[in-house]
């Protein structure tokens, strides 16, 4: 009894310890340059913020650097919803 259960251990830890092939290989990813991003308007960050703030969250604007006449200005790419308690 106890090498049928040895025997039954050594085969799952065998299995486990497989290499998966699915993930045998990093997903492909791609450079997103800064002139492919769109920028949002001002009336998308507002609705955006809104919307946050009416469900009660907090709004996260991610922006981007852009150079505009050799100055860089930052531009808001993206709205997300965050919860409003942080933890530090």
């Amino acid at each position: 009894m106890k090498q049928l259960l040895l025997i039954a251990v050594c085969s799952i830890l065998a299995a486990c310890s497989s290499s998966p092939t699915v993930y045998s290989q990093a997903p492909a990813q791609q450079l997103i340059l800064d002139k492919q991003v769109s920028a949002l308007t001002r009336n998308e960050v507002i609705n955006g913020v809104t919307e946050c703030e009416g469900s009660g969250l907090r709004a996260v604007v991610i922006t981007t650097k852009r150079s505009i006449n050799g100055f860089t200005a930052d531009i808001p790419v993206e709205v997300t919803c965050m919860p409003k308690h942080r933890y530090y």
